[in-house]
C-alpha cells in the first residue's frame, strides 16, 4: 500500500463519517418536522374548540383551559421551529463537510490512478527495451550465421 492509498483510505473513512453524521441530522430534522406537524394539528383543533365555545354558553374554566393549552402549544411550536432552524444549519454544515471530504477522496483516487498509469508506462517502456534488445541480439546472430 503506497502513501496515496493510505491517504485515500483515510479520506474515505472521513467521508463515511460525514455521511453518517448528515444522515443522523436529517433523521432528526424529519422527526422534528413530524412533531411540528402533529403539534400544529392539535393547536388547530384547540383553536376550533375555542371558537366553538365562544359562540355557545360554556363554562369559563374550560375555555380558559383551552386558551392556556393553545398558548403552550404555540410556545412548543416556536421551540420546535427554532430547533429545526438549528438542525438545518447543522445539516448544511455537515453537507459542506461531506462535499469537502468527497473531493479530497477523489483527489487521492486520481493520484492513485495517475501513479498506476505511470507504473504501467514504466513497465511498458522496460518491456519495449527488453524486446528491442532481443531484436538487436537476434539481428547480430543472423549476421554472424550468414
Amino acid at each position: 500500500m503506497n502513501c496515496w492509498e493510505a491517504l485515500e483510505k483515510k479520506a474515505r473513512i472521513a467521508r463515511d463519517a460525514a455521511a453518517e453524521a448528515l444522515h443522523s441530522i436529517r433523521g432528526q430534522i424529519q422527526t422534528q418536522e413530524q412533531l411540528l406537524e402533529r403539534t400544529h394539528g392539535i393547536a388547530e383543533s384547540y383553536r376550533q374548540k375555542v371558537s366553538d365555545m365562544q359562540s355557545v354558553a360554556t363554562h369559563f374554566g374550560d375555555l380558559q383551559l383551552y386558551r392556556t393549552s393553545l398558548k403552550q402549544l404555540q410556545q412548543a411550536m416556536f421551540q420546535i421551529e427554532q430547533e429545526l432552524a438549528r438542525l438545518r444549519l447543522e445539516a448544511d454544515k455537515r453537507q459542506k463537510e461531506l462535499t469537502r471530504t468527497e473531493v479530497e477522496r477523489q483527489k487521492y483516487a486520481k493520484l492513485i490512478e495517475r501513479d498506476l498509469e505511470f507504473n504501467r508506462q514504466v513497465e511498458s517502456r522496460a518491456d519495449a527495451r527488453d524486446l528491442d534488445e532481443l531484436a538487436v541480439q537476434l539481428h547480430h546472430r543472423k549476421r554472424k550465421l550468414a
